[in-house]
């Protein structure tokens, strides 16, 4: 699938806009990749997994379990409960919430944090505990903003392995890392956003997050298809289809397509009176909470 010739914006059509995440297999991962629309149960047909190009995971760093870093706001202890998806704003909004995953590219994030600074338009970064070579060096940048409340973190497992297809104990182990790294790293927890690898997730995977504090299961109906590289046209024909009002937009930090491309999105936000938030304040959630 990683080899595969990129289509035509208009062969891709819907089912390209809302492709997730790129596959991040190391070379030995034999894990069979998800069909376009990924295993839900029979409520969550919004979901979608990607299949594309392969980027290589991140060896373990040691130190990455350590405990967390002082933080201005206590982290919450987990708060375990039912696991809801979702993959749209609530009711009537002109709300939007740029949810940006992966990052195994430097100078995409790097392009990412940038604009954000620039921009001050709040994103949800949903980074790869794997890749924090890549992440760490912006965290002095980047928490000050997760601070403020522009950017939220969420949970999208440290090495991005598609969870049907793990043991439960793999499963917790996967999300539990992260998230310590995410501690550590942005002084806050992810509780309780997760959104499972290629969007794949049943009930027992949902259950399993649910346990460990992880009740909001997120998902997109809206997306860049930049899980693949694209070309500029691609992302902006694919950024005016889906950037509406109450959209989950999903992006990725692995190509660098867009990155000349922050001032036409951005005006396109402004030109259709958009109004983007966190998932905190979409859902009305809290980091203080968790």
């Amino acid at each position: 699938m990683d080899r595969r010739v990129l289509l035509s914006l208009l062969s891709i059509g819907a089912a390209q806009a809302l492709i997730g995440c790129s596959a991040h297999a190391a070379p030995s991962d034999s894990a069979v990749r998800g069909p376009d629309i990924a295993p839900t149960a029979p409520t969550t047909a919004a979901s979608a997994s990607a299949t594309a190009s392969v980027a290589p995971i991140a060896a373990a760093v040691p130190g990455a379990d350590a405990g967390p870093l002082p933080s201005p706001v206590p982290i919450p202890a987990p708060h375990p409960g039912p696991a809801v998806v979702v993959s749209h704003a609530p009711g009537r909004t002109r709300q939007i919430a740029l949810t940006i995953d992966d990052g195994y590219d430097a100078t995409t994030v790097a392009g990412y944090v940038a604009f954000a600074q620039r921009s001050k338009i709040p994103i949800t970064f949903s980074p790869n505990g794997a890749y924090r070579g890549v992440w760490d060096r912006h965290a002095e940048v980047l928490r000050p903003l997760v601070e403020a409340g522009q950017l939220q973190i969420g949970n999208h497992t440290w090495t991005h392995k598609n969870l049907l297809h793990e043991t439960d104990a793999a499963i917790r182990a996967d999300i539990e890392k992260n998230e310590q790294w995410i501690q550590r790293t942005f002084g806050i927890t992810s509780r309780p956003w997760f959104r499972p690898p290629y969007g794949a997730h049943n009930h027992h995977v949902d259950g399993l997050a649910g346990e460990l504090g992880y009740t909001r299961i997120l998902l997109w109906d809206g997306s860049f298809g930049d899980s693949t590289l694209i070309t500029p046209e691609q992302l902006v024909g694919l950024a005016r289809q889906y950037l509406q009002p109450g959209t989950i937009m999903l992006g990725h930090a692995n190509h660098q397509t867009v990155l000349g491309l922050f001032d036409q999105i951005e005006q396109l936000i402004e030109q259709r009176q958009l109004e983007p938030v966190t998932l905190d304040t979409m859902f009305g959630t809290s980091r203080a909470v968790g």
